[in-house]
């Protein structure tokens, strides 16, 4: 049996797309030790991996304050420097101390986690695997539109639309070569400077600090290729495994008002803030007030409930409820563009209406529209009539729906724990790039 060691970020977004691979690889007999915050070591042992507290790695609010949203590369530049840079020296020094006594086969991490296990592996530890939980960075031969440029970083954010129309896909190729190898050199820059610090030599030539986000062993991607664009030129060992997916709670205590959504007469529709951009004022109330005089049932929930104030007779509140429960129930998502409840959501087939313009919600937003699953209100404030007119438009035109179960099919293909757990083990196993 092998031995793995996963690192997560101590966010919900980034811990629960793991629980299922941790539990598959726990299941198969291998040890399992995760590296995370405290606040999730309760969660960790459900898996039946070993939790191991971060020391010396950085949460993401230890870290440098995010750069202020600008139309510049630098900020651009500044933010995934952040993100993949800067938490690396920690990450490098908690792992060392890990492997001590735990010879792992495997070192997993999340992708919007620093590089420690990269540099790791380069001073003689393990080969690493790469947990993709939100969407896959373009590449410098991608023809889709840039994941990251001074346009998607700006307040508000703006994100080029997909096209498959040849021209438009070269001038896409052009700008994400420009901006790997032009625009963002200080990134790939900034990633030498840390390789020497280690006594590691600069990059291959020809590789961007961008790319070297992506595992040269194995990437492990949450979702299907049915919800995103088309991408030929991924590289081999990049593998889409179906939704990661958190177990639904063994016990779970429902609220009072729970039979109104079970024995609903009328369209049931769900709006979350998410867990991380929880200003209820941003999409939540607006979506409340939108739809108060609509002869609908909307289920909400929220961080903060008390914060929403007086509520519409048609409205039922709750601080979470675990999607495995709420979502049979329900007909449409509103959503502020969290990747997990996305693919939970799509998972049930439900068509959904996107409003996120923080992290790499703008992207992920844009899938939405593009895969015809539901409406992306391109903005994190929406107005109380463009929600209304987008909650009717879903409601009324049987396509979304249509094209959401088109993407459950797809993502019923797989078996997204036992995939992952499965590429895993045959990279413990050979130590090679997983293709």
């Amino acid at each position: 049996m092998a031995k793995f060691l996963i690192s997560t970020m101590p966010e919900t977004g980034h811990i629960y797309p793991a629980l299922p691979i941790a539990t598959a690889l726990a299941a198969r007999g291998h040890q399992v030790r995760w590296h995370t915050g405290p606040d999730f070591a309760d969660k960790v042992s459900q898996t039946g991996a070993s939790f191991v507290p971060m020391k010396h790695a950085p949460r993401f609010q230890d870290l440098t304050p995010r750069p202020k949203q600008s139309r510049s590369w630098e900020a651009v530049v500044g933010a995934l420097r952040r993100l993949f840079v800067e938490p690396a020296p920690g990450q490098l020094r908690d792992y060392t101390e890990i492997l001590s006594d735990f010879d792992a086969d495997v070192v997993i991490n999340e992708s919007t986690a620093g590089l420690g296990p990269r540099l790791l592996h380069e001073l003689g530890g393990p080969p690493w695997a790469r947990l993709g939980v939100s969407p896959l960075p373009s590449l410098p031969t991608s023809a889709i539109p840039p994941l990251v440029s001074p346009a998607v970083f700006a307040d508000p954010p703006e994100v080029l639309p997909y096209s498959d129309d040849p021209g438009v896909q070269d001038r896409y190729r052009r700008m994400n070569w420009e901006a790997a190898n032009v625009h963002m050199s200080q990134l790939t820059e900034a990633l030498d400077e840390l390789r020497a610090r280690f006594g590691l030599g600069p990059q291959p030539t020809g590789e961007t600090g961008f790319a070297a986000t992506i595992s040269p062993f194995l990437q492990l991607q949450t979702g299907t290729l049915a919800f995103d664009y088309p991408r030929p030129e991924l590289p081999a060992q990049v593998h889409h495994v179906g939704p990661l997916l958190p177990p639904g709670p063994d016990v779970f205590e429902l609220p009072p008002w729970w039979q109104d959504v079970v024995s609903a007469d009328r369209p049931v529709v769900h709006v979350t803030q998410g867990t991380v951009a929880t200003d209820p004022t941003s999409l939540l109330r607006p979506t409340l007030d939108a739809l108060a005089d609509d002869d609908v049932l909307v289920v909400a929930t929220a961080a903060n409930p008390a914060d929403l104030g007086p509520l519409p007779a048609n409205v039922r509140l709750a601080k979470s409820i675990p999607y495995a429960l709420l979502l049979p129930y329900v007909d449409v998502m509103v959503t502020n563009g969290g990747i997990g409840g996305i693919l939970a959501a799509l998972t049930h087939g439900l068509p959904l209406i996107g409003g996120g313009r923080t992290e790499d919600k703008p992207a992920v937003c844009a899938r939405i529209a593009h895969t015809g699953v539901g409406i992306d209100l391109k903005t994190d404030r929406p107005t109380v009539g463009k929600i209304r007119d987008a909650v009717r438009a879903v409601l009324s035109n049987p396509s979304y729906q249509r094209a959401a179960v088109r993407v459950q099919t797809d993502f019923a293909r797989h078996d997204p724990p036992v995939e992952a757990a499965v590429l895993l083990e045959r990279l413990a196993e050979t130590k090679a790039p997983v293709v």
